[in-house]
């Protein structure tokens, strides 16, 4: 059965999240950059992966956590490229030939290869429902809406506009001026998720890792809330195309 969604992946029950990806170790957008926040490991493992050459078209990896696994689908060799029709259709024939080998048992996909892979909407979705209509789990696809809730993004903005900008500065090593652009972009209604900061000038991806790693490791003593925990350790698969053996 395939249910389609607007709104946020990472909301989502499913045992599985699919995560769009490129072949060159780069995650610096949209689904991809909230998951090297979310996951870190994963990512340096991913990076790893692609030096090695053994990410490429048609290959699927599967990271494996204590909550949720992520399934890495590569739509494009490079992400300066476009996403592909046929990059789209060896990895949905490599996911209906191996999700049963590899336990997956309900999975939540992004649109593959729009947004910025470039392609249409309407092109994608026909290509993905003409493969995943033959699985026998249930498949939620998400259509992006960048105005859905993100629990994340609220506990980070929450901690963080709580937090001295002396504190955050000392303690990240960010300069104080970078940490009070961060304050008030959030301020901003438009900015409702992670990778929208990046949307703002002066704001890189170093500034947002380094303010997220440290607000979100941040405990607050005697308080019920730990966001600390959000970060949640993953185990990785021991090698790429673990959907490929």
């Amino acid at each position: 059965m395939i249910k389609i969604i607007k709104g946020n992946i990472f909301s989502s029950n499913c045992q599985c999240i699919v995560n769009t990806i490129n072949c060159v170790g780069v995650m610096g957008a949209g689904i991809a950059y909230e998951c090297r926040l979310r996951y870190p490991e994963m990512f340096r493992r991913y990076a790893e992966l692609c030096s090695e050459n053994l990410i490429y078209i048609g290959s699927l990896w599967l990271y494996k956590g204590d909550d949720k696994w992520i399934l890495n689908f590569p739509t494009k060799y490079h992400w300066k490229y476009e996403s592909k029709i046929e990059y789209l259709e060896k990895g949905l024939q490599k996911f209906l030939d191996t999700y049963k080998s590899k336990g997956i048992t309900s999975i939540a996909f992004p649109v593959l290869g729009s947004s910025n892979g470039g392609m249409q909407e309407s092109v994608s979705m026909e290509i993905m429902e003409r493969y995943l209509v033959k699985c026998d789990i249930p498949i939620e696809i998400y259509q992006y809406d960048a105005n859905a809730f993100d629990d994340l993004f609220v506990n980070f903005k929450s901690l963080l506009n709580s937090l001295s900008e002396y504190e955050i500065s000392k303690k990240s090593g960010l300069r104080i001026d970078l940490v009070q652009r961060v304050k008030t972009a959030l301020k901003q209604e438009s900015i409702c998720s992670m990778s929208q900061l990046l949307t703002i000038k002066g704001i890189g991806d170093v500034t947002i890792e380094k303010s997220f790693q440290y607000v979100m490791k941040y405990k607050i003593t005697g308080q019920q809330l730990d966001f600390g925990s959000l970060l949640r350790p993953f185990e990785n698969t021991d090698a790429a195309g673990d959907c490929d053996e």
